[in-house]
């Protein structure tokens, strides 16, 4: 949609009280600069809803202060004169609800998920909370505590997003890890927080997502009570291609980006499609050749660049590179060498995935917030594009998605130099 029409819509929603939108809608709006972004997925159908209130700041924007963000977020909920933590907690614990952190490279979350009749409610006292935060020197160190004790801390679950980011940006700021250990924050200080909290984490550097059934006119009031700050816009990385890297590794794992710039629901399709069918290639060839385990190829959206990720881990020494053989499913795939069955089988399962995630407020919300700078990912028209996407037209648009000229091949392995697969294990069987 074009924004006035997008603008129109979501007036008429917003005066009809309870979100009545047909299925794979989304609805963004702005109060002001000033204010946070809103992105509405409304499912009238639903018996829960899930609230998304995202910043555009994440260890990137730490300075060196290793898990600055993380302490920040904790801090908010329980070191915040905005509200009381176990005022919250009791709420969350009678309405079964549940509440998550989620610290990345270059984004930072909270995830409310909780039943219908009990998230306007909660959402309001959240959303206080988070866009109006003011730091509570007295109980920062309780906030310290529990952040130490947080395993979200050190954890590495967007690791291959860093890794990709460091080896295609010059900037050292895309290598920042999580903290090496729970200690590090100790170092912290009020000051330190106080500042992170003020310049990352306020209204017009969020977006505030929600999806499920939900009042729309109340949460929108609510969103709209809170404005200022600076805003902390993520730049897209533009990479030089193609580009190769090896990096030491305790095990062997080839990982295939090809970066793709998302700006149509067509695209969008697609993207939803090669994903899958690499899948299949990747497992009928490599489980057979008994070489390789878990592979997957899907979409990587992030703040700063999207991509059709491969990954192929090896469990065979004999046959560590298989870099060559990846990149002939690949071949295979840009050159339109695909059986009408295995396009047939990838664009069902697409098509059924999208179709049984809309219902879902937690994948809806969570496929928004990764999208955010990607609104082309999720709308009915990405439904309809998907379900009329043929064969020919497929592999018309990916075939220049699948450049070599496009290609960014990291090589995670324990060698200085990588060794050729066996010729027994290129020809083909199992093991025996």
């Amino acid at each position: 949609m074009k924004r006035a029409s997008l603008t129109a819509a979501l007036c008429m929603l917003l005066s009809a009280g309870l979100a009545t939108a047909a299925p794979f809608e989304v609805l963004r709006s702005r109060e002001t600069p000033e204010h946070a972004q809103l992105i509405l997925a409304p499912r009238e159908d639903s018996r829960t809803a899930t609230l998304v209130v995202a910043f555009q700041s994440g260890r990137f924007d730490e300075a060196g202060s290793h898990g600055l963000t993380r302490l920040t977020q904790h801090a908010m909920l329980e070191a915040n004169l905005r509200g009381r933590y176990d005022d919250l907690v009791r709420d969350l614990f009678g309405a079964g609800a549940s509440l998550e952190l989620l610290t990345g490279l270059r984004q930072s979350a909270f995830i409310l998920e909780v039943h219908h009749r009990d998230f306007d409610r909660l959402a309001q006292r959240l959303l206080g909370m988070l866009l109006d935060a003011r730091l509570d020197a007295s109980k920062l160190e309780q906030a310290i505590e529990r952040t130490a004790q947080d395993p979200g801390l050190t954890d590495t679950h967007d690791f291959l997003e860093a890794r990709l980011a460091s080896a295609l940006s010059s900037d050292t700021r895309y290598a920042a890890p999580p903290p090496p250990s729970p200690s590090s924050v100790q170092s912290l200080t009020e000051r330190h927080v106080a500042i992170h909290m003020s310049s990352a984490f306020n209204p017009r550097n969020a977006t505030v997502i929600a999806a499920g059934a939900f009042d729309a006119p109340a949460l929108r009031r609510a969103v709209a009570r809170y404005r200022g700050g600076v805003a902390a816009p993520v730049a897209r990385l533009t990479p030089k291609l193609p580009s190769k890297a090896q990096l030491p590794s305790m095990s062997d794992v080839n990982v295939l980006a090809y970066p793709v710039h998302i700006t149509q629901p067509e695209e969008a399709a697609v993207l939803r499609v090669v994903g899958p069918l690499l899948q299949r290639r990747m497992e009928r060839r490599f489980r057979t050749m008994g070489v390789g385990y878990a592979q997957e190829a899907a979409p990587m959206l992030t703040p700063w660049m999207d991509a059709l990720v491969l990954t192929l881990p090896a469990n065979d020494p004999s046959a560590l590179d298989l870099g060559p053989f990846l990149l002939q499913e690949v071949a295979a795939v840009r050159e339109g060498r695909v059986t009408p069955e295995e396009y047939a089988t990838s664009h069902g399962s697409a098509l059924a995935r999208l179709r049984l995630e809309d219902p879902n407020p937690r994948a809806v919300a969570l496929q928004l917030a990764s999208s955010i700078q990607t609104p082309a990912w999720y709308s009915p028209e990405v439904e309809t594009s998907l379900a009329a996407l043929s064969a020919e037209e497929f592999s018309r648009r990916v075939q220049p998605w699948l450049s070599e000229a496009r290609l960014v091949h990291l090589l995670f392995t324990p060698y200085q130099t990588p060794r050729p697969a066996s010729k027994s294990r290129i020809r083909g069987g199992g093991r025996r």
